[in-house]
C-alpha cells in the first residue's frame, strides 16, 4: 500500500483485491466445447465481478491454429455461476487443431483474425465509460491459447477462462482531524480525465489467478500484479478542459465526518465496508470504474486569469461538494459560522491530484480536513485559512523616579 499527502488529499493506493481460483467443471459425455470461468476479485453491487459474483453471460471468440476464425462470437451464459450454456449452438473440438480462446464482459470484440503475427486477432475499439456512475459497467477479459480435444470424451476439459478487469476502480473517503470543525460531503466530481480508448488483448494466457486478498484490504496475502499478464491500453494524450476531457460526478446522501485532533475515523463516502462474501451487491455501491491512465495536476498557481472555471483548467482534480462549520461550543450547532457553503446549500472545493491509474487496481482517496488545503474552483484561493497569532508585548514604560522618605521619627 501506497500513501502519500498532496494538498490537503491523502491518497492511498490499495491493488484491485483478488480472489482464489474457484473452477467449477461440469462433466458431459461427447467432444463439446465447455467452459469455467473464474473472475479476478472486486465487488460494486451486482456490477463488478469477482468469484462470489459471476457475471451471468460473455462473448467468446476462437481462432484455430490454422489461422481461420473457429468461432465468432459466441453468447456463453450461465444460470448458477457453475454450468455454462452456449446460446449461439453446440461446439465441437476439431480432431487436429489446436485453438485461442479471447472473451469479454460488457464490451463488444472487434475480432481481425488476420492480425499481424504476434499480436492479438482481439481489440476492444473506442470502448467509453458512461459519465453515470450507475451506468458504469466491469469491462472483463480473458485469453485461453492452445486448447486442444483430449484424448477421449472423458479425458477432454473445459476452457478455463480466468477474467481480468480492464479497468480501474476508485473509491472515496473522508476524514476530520479538527475538533472545531463540521464537515458534510454530499459528492465528488473528477474533474479533466479521458473517457474513450482502445484495448488490445494480450496474446497470452491470462491465468495468473495467485493475486490473493481475502480480506478484501488491498494486502496481498500472495501473488505478484506485475508478473501477470495483461491487455494493453493505447497511449493517451494529456487532457485539458479545452480539449473536451470528462468530469465523472458521483453524489450520495450527506455524510457527517466528524472532527477529533488524533486517530480521525475515517468516514467511507464510496467505498462501503466490506463484511463478508454475502455482501456483494452492498459493497462499493458507488465506486467508479474509469479507464487506466495518467494526468498531471491542476495547478492554481498557473492560473493565467483572475477568475476560472474550474472544468476549463488545465490538469486534474477533485470537486468535492460540501459545507464546512467552525464550532464554537463542544459540539455543531445550527446557530454555528460556516466556512464554507451551508447544510442547506453545499459547495464545492477543489483538490489538484495527479493521476497514474493502472488496470486491475484499485485506488482509495481519503480527503482529510483540518489542516488546510483545497482552492476556490472559480478564484483559486485556499478555502480554509488558519487562524494564526503573532504575538508581541508592551514594553514597561519608564517613569520618574519618586523618592520615598526612609527616616523614622
Amino acid at each position: 500500500m501506497k500513501r502519500f499527502i498532496f494538498a490537503g488529499v491523502s491518497m492511498v493506493l490499495v491493488l484491485a483485491a483478488c480472489s482464489k481460483n474457484e473452477v467449477f467443471e461440469v462433466n458431459q459425455d461427447g467432444n463439446e466445447i465447455q467452459y469455467s470461468v473464474v473472475a479476478n476479485n472486486a465487488t460494486k453491487a451486482a456490477d463488478i465481478y469477482c468469484n462470489n459474483n459471476k457475471p451471468a453471460e460473455f462473448t467468446v471468440f476462437a481462432e484455430s491454429s490454422d489461422g481461420k476464425t473457429y468461432i465468432n462470437g459466441d453468447k456463453i451464459t450461465t444460470a448458477d455461476g457453475n454450468t455454462w450454456v452456449n446460446e449461439s449452438g453446440t461446439r465441437f473440438w476439431p480432431n487436429d487443431l489446436s485453438l485461442d480462446f479471447y472473451a469479454i464482459v460488457n464490451g463488444t470484440i472487434t475480432w481481425n483474425v488476420s492480425a499481424a503475427e504476434g499480436t492479438a486477432p482481439a481489440t476492444i475499439v473506442d470502448y467509453e465509460v458512461p459519465t453515470t456512475v450507475a451506468d458504469q459497467q466491469d469491462l472483463l477479459y480473458a485469453v485461453k491459447t492452445g486448447q486442444q480435444k483430449g484424448a477421449t470424451a472423458e479425458a477432454t476439459k473445459p476452457v478455463t477462462l480466468n477474467f481480468r478487469h480492464a479497468l480501474s476502480q476508485v473509491v472515496f473517503q473522508a476524514k476530520n482531524t479538527n475538533e472545531n470543525l463540521y464537515v458534510e460531503i454530499s459528492g465528488v466530481k473528477i474533474v479533466n480525465v479521458a473517457n474513450k480508448n482502445t484495448f488490445t488483448f494480450p496474446t497470452s494466457d491470462t491465468d495468473n489467478t495467485t493475486l490473493v486478498d481475502d480480506n478484501h484490504d488491498g494486502s496481498f496475502e500472495s501473488g505478484d500484479y506485475e508478473s501477470a499478464n495483461w491487455g494493453t491500453w493505447a497511449p493517451l494524450a494529456p487532457v485539458s478542459g479545452a480539449a473536451g476531457s470528462t468530469v465523472y460526478p458521483v453524489t450520495f446522501d450527506d455524510v457527517v465526518v466528524p472532527g477529533k485532533n488524533t486517530n480521525a475515523t475515517i468516514v467511507n463516502l464510496t467505498n462501503n465496508v466490506y463484511t463478508s462474501a454475502d455482501a456483494g451487491d452492498e459493497f462499493n455501491a458507488n465506486a467508479l470504474l474509469l479507464l487506466p491512465q495518467t494526468a498531471k495536476a491542476w495547478n492554481p498557481a498557473e492560473v493565467t486569469s483572475p477568475v476560472v472555471t474550474g472544468e476549463a483548467a488545465d490538469g486534474s482534480y477533485f470537486l468535492v461538494n460540501c459545507a464546512i462549520y467552525n464550532i464554537a461550543g463542544e459540539s455543531f450547532a445550527a446557530t454555528d459560522t460556516p466556512l464554507w457553503g451551508t447544510t442547506a446549500e453545499h459547495k464545492e472545493v477543489a483538490v489538484p491530484v495527479e493521476i497514474n491509474w493502472e488496470q486491475g487496481k484499485k485506488y482509495v482517496y481519503t480527503f482529510v480536513f483540518g489542516e488546510g488545503g483545497g482552492f476556490d474552483p472559480v478564484d483559486p484561493d485556499p478555502v480554509l485559512v488558519p487562524v494564526t497569532f503573532e504575538v508581541s508585548v508592551d514594553d514597561f514604560v519608564s517613569v520618574a523616579n519618586s523618592d520615598i522618605d526612609m527616616d523614622v521619627e
